[in-house]
This record gives structure tokens, sequence and C-alpha cells, in this order.
């Protein structure tokens, strides 16, 4: 995924109004752990440097716990509020009696796209070596079940995350299963998009969300439903200013080139990898109970839709 592994702190800002001025010093002080430092999880930046959360009276800090799970045990553990991952993770820790549950959308779309030196159909892939991902890795378990479903074999070699496309580039793959920004630096260097995981699933998957416990849903609801009305400001200012969404993109990745950021959230916009609406549907909880079910992590009737995703908030962010 090409992701920076630093922790980072940061407070919301940028509001103008008095009513968020007062919100910055005077606010409810809740922490969301996330995965990674990720273009993937854009929503949340922009919602910190907006002010929308400030805007609805919350101090928000963001740390970086380096895995899905760690942000998840931030929850459990009480450190965090809030967790950005994949709902999955949250899904099996609510499974075992952790009693996480997901409460917003971030990302509903699959951000994983297969780069070669030319384009063709995925049945093209039959018999070739592909980089991907060292599993634990979505990217990696999707090619997986897609080669299965369409009873094709092929040779996985498997490379550090966001290193995909090196071997294609040296040319020791035909193929490299990968994640942005790792598909602009491709493309930056001649490869090719030849397969999109984003177009087959048509922003019908729950890839990523916002997560918190049931039991500060019980005891902070109020704050809650703040957030979640952060996270929804933050999805329709993506949806309707990419130029402003790309600047505030290139301030989080400063160690990226502004071009390459600048193309990965418009293919991620323009596929439509995230959210419009902070509400998780069935079909998109569906879609990712189904990986999970392909893998074993989960039996078949083992959860459902309403026993673990809380809509509530989602339905009433304004």
């Amino acid at each position: 995924m090409g992701l920076l592994g630093a922790t980072v702190l940061l407070s919301g800002c940028g509001a103008s109004s008095a009513k968020a001025g007062a919100s910055a010093s005077a606010g409810t002080k809740v922490v969301i752990a996330q995965a990674f430092q990720s273009l993937l999880y854009l929503p949340l930046y922009v919602a910190m440097d907006k002010g929308y959360f400030a805007s609805e009276g919350l101090q928000v800090s963001k740390v970086t716990s380096n895995s899905g799970a760690n942000a998840v045990a931030s929850v459990i553990s009480g450190s965090a509020q809030f967790s950005l991952q994949d709902p999955m993770i949250a899904t099996l820790s609510d499974i075992k009696g952790a009693s996480v549950v997901p409460v917003a959308a971030v990302v509903n779309g699959v951000p994983v796209w297969i780069v070669g030196h030319q384009r063709g159909a995925f049945s093209n892939l039959a018999g070739q070596n592909i980089a991907t991902a060292i599993p634990p890795s979505t990217s990696t378990y999707l090619l997986q079940r897609a080669l299965k479903q369409k009873h094709m074999k092929a040779n996985l070699e498997f490379v550090e995350l966001g290193t995909e496309a090196a071997p294609v580039l040296a040319g020791k793959a035909q193929y490299g299963v990968v994640y942005e920004p790792t598909v602009e630096e491709a493309v930056a260097q001649g490869l090719k998009v030849v397969y999109s995981f984003a177009h087959q699933y048509q922003s019908d998957y729950a890839f990523s969300s916002i997560d918190t416990s049931r039991a500060f849903i019980a005891k902070h609801p109020r704050v809650v439903q703040e957030f979640v009305d952060g996270i929804d400001k933050s999805l329709q200012y993506i949806a309707q200013h990419p130029q402003g969404t790309i600047q505030i993109a290139i301030k989080e990745f400063p160690t990226l080139p502004p071009s390459v950021v600048k193309a990965g959230v418009l293919r991620m916009i323009r596929d439509k990898v995230y959210a419009t609406s902070p509400v998780i549907t069935p079909s998109e909880f569906h879609n990712a109970l189904q990986l999970q079910e392909f893998l074993g992590n989960i039996r078949p009737g083992q959860v459902s839709y309403a026993d673990i995703v809380n809509t509530k908030f989602a339905r009433n962010a304004k």
C-alpha cells in the first residue's frame, strides 16, 4: 500500500466558525486508532483538517497502530474510543466477545488493482507469476478467491506490502496486485492497470469502517453521533471537492511526490472507493463477510448484519 507507519497525533482544526473555535479549546477529547497512515483513510484526515469534528464539539486525535488488529485492540483496552480498519476485524473480535462494532463506512469500494505490462482480461493471469502481499492481506485473499472461483491456477510470489510492482518491473513476475499509491508509482514507470477489483464490486464492499465498543455507545451515544456526523461531512466534501481533497492528501503524505498523491486520490474518487454515505448496507457487509467465510475465519450463518452493524448513527447523520 506504500503506507507510512509513523504514529501521528493531530487535533481537529481548520473550522472558522465561533462554535468550531470554542470546540477546539473545550470540546470532548476522543482518540481514533487507525490501522495505518493511508490514502484509504483520507475521509478521516479531511474531517480533521476541515474542522468537521471540532464543529461537532470534539477534539479528535489519531494514533497509528500499524495493523487493523492493533487498532481494534486499542478500542478494547480503552486507549482509543474509535478505530479505523477493516470492519471484519471488528466482527471477528465481536464474535470472540470483545463487543466492538462498525458504526460508519469510510471505504465501500475495493481499492485493489492488478498491474502488468499489457492490459488484458483476468483470464490472462492463468499460469502466470503474480506478485502479491504476504498474508494476511485483503488484496491477496481477493486474488486467491477470484482464481479459485474462475478455476484458474497461477504462481503467487508473496512480497512485502507496497513492493508488489517491483518484481513486475524487474521481469520476475508478469503481474502485481497493488493498492494506492503503488498503482500510480507503477503506472509512472510504464505499467498498466490490467484489472480492477473496484470495478468488480461497484462500491458494494465494506472495506474500511469506523468502529467502537458497545459499552462506549451505551455510555456516550452523543459522542458517537458527533463523530459519525463529522465523517459524513467529510464524505460529502470529498465527493464535491476533489481538488481540495487532493491538497489535504498532499499535506498528509509529504514524503510522496504530489503527482502520485493526486493521481491516487483521483483514481479512488473515480473508481468510487470512498463511501458517499456513512451507512454500511447489508450487501456491503455481506460481500466482505463472504471473503471471511471463504478463508474459514467465520462459519456461514455464524454472524449477521443485524447482529454486528450499528446503523443508527449513520442513518441519523446530518
